[in-house]
């Protein structure tokens, strides 16, 4: 259920990111740009697909477990999955702000590998996207 709650979060994301990259596409002043920002859409759309694909195999599997599981313990793990998810965009936030190549500061390395967080985190969120340890 961890899992079904970051995937859930990440759809949303998603969804809100191919929305803002429509209206960025049908207010961008070039054709240029326009077609920048419709490749943008069409690859978050893949994206999506490919999150709500995970997501149903994972809803699939829990389904017929969820009678004999703790309610306590599913209402618990769906917590922990969107406060990660949530933590995890903080961060992802915070590393881009502080390491993206293109900002002219003179920071060093040590100040941005800092910035980007708990790698234990990111990789339980970012492990949902592929559940490998489901049965296919």
């Amino acid at each position: 259920m961890y899992c079904v709650e970051v995937l859930r979060a990440e759809i949303d994301l998603q969804h809100h990111l191919i929305s803002a990259s429509d209206a960025a596409a049908a207010s961008a002043i070039t054709p240029a740009l326009r077609q920048q920002w419709i490749d943008t859409s069409s690859e978050l759309l893949q994206g999506l697909a490919k999150l709500e694909v995970a997501r149903y195999r994972l809803q699939a599997y829990m389904l017929p477990r969820i009678p004999a599981l703790d309610s306590s313990a599913l209402a618990t793990a769906m917590r922990e999955g969107a406060s990660d998810f949530h933590e995890s965009r903080v961060i992802a936030d915070n590393c881009a702000a502080e390491c993206n190549p293109g900002q002219t500061s003179n920071q060093q390395p040590s100040a941005c590998g800092a910035s980007c967080g708990d790698k234990a985190l990111l990789s339980r969120v970012s492990a949902c996207d592929k559940p490998t340890w489901l049965t296919p």
